[in-house]
């Protein structure tokens, strides 16, 4: 027999059930999820630029 939840969403940060109007179950939770979306992005802005890096190099050494 299927169970019947009321209607809602999860948090962002801890996936932890909440109202549908909220996206984040605490203050604290915004905070947190933000900083690793931030740290997230300035990773693979890191990976691109080294990438694109390395590429050059080799680009370069094909040549000598």
């Amino acid at each position: 027999m299927p169970i019947h939840l009321p209607p809602h969403k999860h948090c962002l940060g801890c996936d932890d059930p909440i109202p549908e109007d909220k996206d984040y179950c605490s203050e604290e939770c915004m905070i947190t999820h933000k900083v690793k979306e931030k740290r997230g992005s300035t990773r693979m802005k890191l990976f691109y630029v080294a990438a694109a890096a390395i590429l050059v190099l080799l680009w370069v050494v094909s040549f000598i």
